[in-house]
């Protein structure tokens, strides 16, 4: 029965190799495109014969046993040819210079906390303290981290190597409001060579580009990790004093702040002119995996940011907020098992960039609100490429004379996990934090809280 099966297999190979022939002969559009068939000894059919009619004039049941020793060997190695081809059949676009590799996860997420976050899905800080007598635990199952790639590969322009990657999740515009929808979290395209990259779209912030390895999507965004994502547009040059090192310096222009209108008619809203990010970071070490993955053991980065935000409330006034951040990051592979990583920043209407625990103004003078804070992480490899725990602390400190009563005032986040890579393909995790939120006028708040999440990748 296998050997039908094979053999049937193979003939509808055949049959498709035709088919899309006759398409791309009729100029129609080509969606799949199929390699050819490699060349093999199996496959000669002069081969085959000889194999079969060779010693002629042994008995009818040694011929046989042959034929079937031989149609096996064929068979086996016809099966291994149709697995490689299924492999390597590639998704191309309309146009047949670009190629695009579908990837992504898909995650659930299971959150039990003994206090109310700020969203119970995606926990970013707390509530206020609860009436005495009143319970705030919540329990939250979601599948919103679930994420959808596309990484778009061009052809070469000069000497530079065209792409793209666009990458979805379930998200909906707000991160807080406990809803599905479809979130862009990056969507650009890009230039680049060994000593250039240009790229535009929606992009990583250059300003503190870390982050922590933490279950939740908020990645300690208001426990001190700032930096987000934005549209933005960015050029990279990437310096080689020698083999082992490397200096990256990075500058772009970004958008400050989405344009937002309250129901009671207050608009807030950049400038007129875009925020200016750069980095600098030096790397040292060989390179470590391939492609976009590769990283250097050691890297040291230095960022800034400067730009501006307008809020006018009802037509009766207007404030002009300034924006700018000043930040440092480090990671280091000590070992191949264990290292550290973390960053810290100071800076003043960052709510955008995840810093002043989201918020970037005053909610009564809407003037800035100055603010400082980092994170930092341990991590250690139990098992090589299967078991690792990562452990570690954040906090985000907004100087509390710059904000109104009932803001909240720090953040605090402790957090220790446990990841099992089963296969490349599959994991389960656990973590464990505990917040603290503290808050002017109204009670502050503290509980731990409980994180499992399976994800499988594609």
């Amino acid at each position: 029965m296998s050997s039908r099966v094979v053999f049937c297999t193979v003939m509808l190979l055949a049959q498709v190799s035709y088919a899309l022939g006759q398409v791309a002969e009729n100029d129609r559009p080509l969606v799949v495109a199929q390699p050819a068939l490699p060349s093999s000894p199996t496959l000669n059919p002069v081969a085959a014969t000889a194999t079969s009619t060779a010693n002629p004039g042994q008995d009818g049941q040694n011929g046989q046993g042959q034929k079937e020793a031989g149609g096996q060997e064929k068979l086996a190695a016809l099966a291994q040819t149709v697995t490689e081809l299924s492999k390597k059949l590639t998704v191309v676009t309309a146009d047949e210079n670009f190629k695009l590799i579908l990837g992504g996860t898909i995650t659930g997420d299971f959150l039990q906390n003994s206090a109310r976050p700020v969203a119970p899905g995606t926990p970013f800080f707390l509530t206020p303290g609860p009436l005495q007598g009143f319970n705030q635990d919540t329990f939250d199952a979601n599948a919103r981290q679930t994420t959808l790639m596309g990484t778009l590969i061009g052809p070469k322009i000069c000497d530079f190597q065209s792409g793209g990657l666009i990458a979805l999740t379930l998200y909906n515009d707000s991160l807080i409001v406990d809803r599905y929808g479809i979130l862009p979290v990056l969507a650009y395209g890009e230039l680049k060579n060994e000593d250039w990259r240009f790229a535009a779209g929606l992009q990583f912030d250059i300003f503190n580009p870390l982050n922590p390895n933490v279950l939740p999507f908020s990645r300690l965004a208001a426990s001190g990790n700032a930096g987000a994502y934005r549209g933005q547009a960015r050029i990279e040059r990437f310096l080689h004093p020698s083999e082992d090192a490397q200096v990256t310096l990075t500058a772009g222009v970004s958008e400050p702040v989405p344009t937002i209108l309250t129901p009671n008619l207050e608009l807030t809203e950049d400038n007129g002119w875009p925020n200016v990010e750069a980095r600098v970071a030096l790397a040292l070490g060989p390179l470590v995996g391939e492609g976009p993955l590769a990283t250097r053991p050691f890297e040291w980065g230095v960022s800034g940011l400067v730009g501006q935000i307008r809020t006018t409330e009802t037509a009766s006034r207007q404030v002009v907020a300034d924006v700018w951040g000043l930040g440092s990051d480090l990671r280091w592979s000590i070992t191949p098992r264990c290292g550290i990583q973390g960053e810290l920043f100071v800076g003043q209407a960052l709510g955008t960039y995840g810093g002043g625990i989201l918020q970037s103004v005053n909610v009564v003078t809407k003037t800035g609100v100055r603010d400082s804070g980092g994170w930092v992480e341990v991590y250690f490899y139990l098992c090589p490429e299967m078991l690792h725990t990562h452990i570690g602390y954040g906090i985000d400190d907004p100087l509390d004379r710059d904000l109104a009563p009932g803001q909240p005032v720090r953040n605090e986040t402790y957090f220790a996990n446990l990841i099992w890579d089963v296969t490349k393909h599959f994991r389960i995790a656990g973590e464990v934090t505990y917040r603290k939120t503290a808050y002017t006028v109204v009670p502050n708040n503290d509980g731990i809280g409980f994180h499992t999440q399976v994800q499988w990748k594609f």
